[in-house]
């Protein structure tokens, strides 16, 4: 890997450190964001639900632990964080409708594929839903915008630096799998049985399963690529046939019976430098700057204000 290509990926890597840090964080506020216009009559509901005598979460001995102390003990451990980030993403949104600055749909797809084909089984992706997880792409990219805004690169850079790296801006064709282990080829028509019947393919895998490092998870393998040297090539010969959310037949693999189940597919492609032109512009443009990357640094800019009891 050259030096610029070890630059390349270390800002990708950033980008996806701040929207996986971001993503963990709109998890505690999505519903609450969902529900912004609530009544008097749903804001009074929700105070009772809370404080109600009946809303315990455990009991401990002769001590009972509630949903208010519960709350109160987050609020202590990611209030900082969850006020913080909200403010952030709105000082985003708002500074980019100021400069008129808009992020393409297949830009933010890109990057999607991208992150889900590398880091599906991570956790925050596997309790995240698709659209909030775009939707802080979405959010980081307008912040690398606005980040350089005022930079100018050289076409002939940019095109210089696309030739010159051009498998980055490339996606391998992967397969999103799972798979159930046995022994016996009786076992495994046994799994498929079951399946025609209705069984979750996850909930065998947790019961049946003698693949201890995957059952726990039911079976999940993750996107596997030609790239991937853990799993054997058979699996992927056999998801080339499948349909998405399909299962296989059973296949004899290294002394064991498989039964796999293609979650999704995901073609392999090599953009365009017409399709990632503003991508190196933004990634060129990045490696210049000095200082923060940070949307604190327009807060000044849109006149953020915080309570005196808010922590900044």
């Amino acid at each position: 890997m050259t030096f610029m290509q070890q630059k390349g990926h270390l800002k990708r890597k950033w980008l996806w450190n701040i929207i996986f840090g971001l993503v963990i964080i709109n998890c505690l506020t999505l519903a609450f964001l969902a529900k912004q216009s609530f009544s008097l009559k749903e804001a009074s509901e929700a105070a009772a639900f809370v404080n109600g005598n009946d809303n315990v979460v455990a009991t401990v001995g002769d001590t009972t632990i509630t949903r208010k102390a519960l709350l109160q003990e987050l609020e202590k451990m990611y209030g900082h964080e969850v006020s913080r980030s909200l403010v952030n993403q709105e000082v985003v949104r708002q500074m980019a409708k100021k400069y008129k600055i808009t992020v393409s749909d297949e830009a933010v797809e890109r990057e999607w594929n991208m992150i889900k084909t590398m880091y599906t089984r991570s956790p925050m992706l596997q309790t995240s839903s698709e659209e909030a997880v775009k939707q802080q792409i979405k959010s980081s990219l307008l912040l690398e915008e606005l980040l350089v805004k005022d930079v100018t690169i050289p076409e002939e850079e940019m095109e210089s630096y696309y030739e010159q790296n051009k498998e980055t801006f490339a996606l391998d064709e992967a397969f999103h799998l799972s798979h159930i282990v046995v022994e016996t080829k009786k076992e495994a028509e046994a799994v498929i049985k079951d399946l025609k019947g209705g069984s979750s393919f996850s909930s065998l895998a947790m019961e049946v399963s003698t693949d201890e490092l995957t059952a726990n998870q039911g079976g999940d393998l993750g996107f596997l690529s030609a790239k991937t040297e853990m799993y054997p090539s058979a699996y992927l010969e056999e998801a080339q046939g499948m349909k998405n959310a399909s299962w296989s037949d059973a296949i004899s693999v290294d002394g064991h019976y498989v039964v796999l189940y293609l979650h999704e597919k995901v073609e392999g492609v090599t953009y365009s430098y017409k399709e990632v032109k503003d991508q190196i512009r933004r990634q060129l443009a990045l490696e210049h700057m000095e200082g923060t990357a940070d949307p604190s640094i327009f807060w000044e800019e849109v006149g953020v204000e915080w309570n005196q009891t808010s922590a900044q």
